[in-house]
């Protein structure tokens, strides 16, 4: 029998060709602004907790069943003391000169790149979602409270700091409910329980430990449940309460997480913003741009199966 190949005739061979390695290139080449082995998310869920270190909380029963369902950062740290300052660190990838919890921060408002600068500048959209806010964009530097232990508190609020933002983005908790009702749950979400919620006042009863756990419980899953099949949720705390050298706890539970798994390199909250910038293809900045992202937690990829050139050339020649 004849050969039955169907090629491309005549001067649009040549074109053919083109296009299919074309397409073979756009298929195999890596994701612009994304380091290999960390796969493309849409939505990336950061809920920060505060002042308790890594064997504090990883018992606690909500939070182990997040570390038996998703991936543990085992040598993941804070970069300082006190809280503001790692807040700055998990937001804009640098300290920008911040030590203290003085509210306004000293040297602010900032123009420095920062995670909600660069999704907007990439056409992508974040939210923040604080306890006890009042109002959207609201500066006080305490509600309810003093500027040290009112539930709300701005030292724990970075985004409010930044000229080269959308300040309207700075949401009342209430608002993140509607949002997950209303499927519009942005690209970035940051959550911040209020401090008693977060574990910060936990010598005021209703304020311990094991009250944040039950938090977590009753906040958590609706939030897990509206990640979608490209959505991560990032669990961490800002600091230890120094007695564990900074030692904190950071759980990634997502559908493209592998349950169980483990990263034990040390990580810092630079490490978090690089994987973050990476996850939603976003340029990295700051210190984040020298750290190597969190690829140890990802469910292992299944290749398509690989074609040589040489085969493209055998079938298209």
């Amino acid at each position: 029998m004849g050969d039955l190949t169907v090629r491309p005739p005549g001067r649009f061979a040549s074109l053919h060709t083109a296009a299919i390695a074309s397409a073979l290139l756009l298929t195999l080449a890596p994701a612009t602004g994304r380091a290999a082995g960390v796969p493309p998310h849409n939505r990336v869920v950061v809920v920060v907790f505060e002042n308790k270190s890594y064997d504090q909380v990883r018992f606690q029963p909500y939070t182990a069943g997040l570390i038996t369902q998703g991936g543990t950062l085992t040598q993941s740290y804070g970069v300082t003391h006190p809280s503001q300052p790692n807040y700055f660190a998990l937001w804009a990838g640098s300290l920008l000169g911040v030590t203290n919890n003085n509210c306004p921060a000293p040297g602010s408002p900032f123009s420095a790149e920062n995670l909600g600068h660069a999704c907007e500048a990439a056409g992508k959209t974040w939210r923040a979602y604080s306890e006890n806010l009042p109002s959207p964009g609201a500066t006080g530097c305490s509600y309810e409270g003093s500027a040290a232990s009112g539930l709300y508190t701005r030292k724990h609020e970075p985004w409010t700091y930044f000229s080269n933002l959308t300040h309207a983005n700075e949401r009342p908790y209430a608002d993140l409910a509607a949002d997950i009702a209303g499927h519009t749950l942005p690209n970035l979400v940051f959550i911040v329980p209020n401090n008693c919620h977060n574990t910060h006042n936990n010598t005021t009863p209703g304020c311990s430990i094991a009250d944040g756990d039950a938090w977590l419980a009753a906040n958590l899953p609706a939030v897990i449940g509206a990640l979608g099949p490209n959505g991560v949720l990032i669990l961490t705390w800002d600091e230890d309460d120094n007695i564990s050298n900074n030692h904190v706890l950071t759980v990634f539970v997502g559908p493209q997480v592998q349950p169980g798994s483990t990263a034990t390199r040390v990580v810092q909250h630079y490490t978090l913003v690089r994987t973050i910038c990476d996850l939603l293809g976003l340029p990295t900045f700051g210190a984040a741009a020298a750290e190597t992202p969190i690829t140890e937690v990802w469910k292992p990829v299944t290749s398509a199966g690989s074609t040589s050139w040489g085969r493209v050339k055998t079938i298209y020649r």
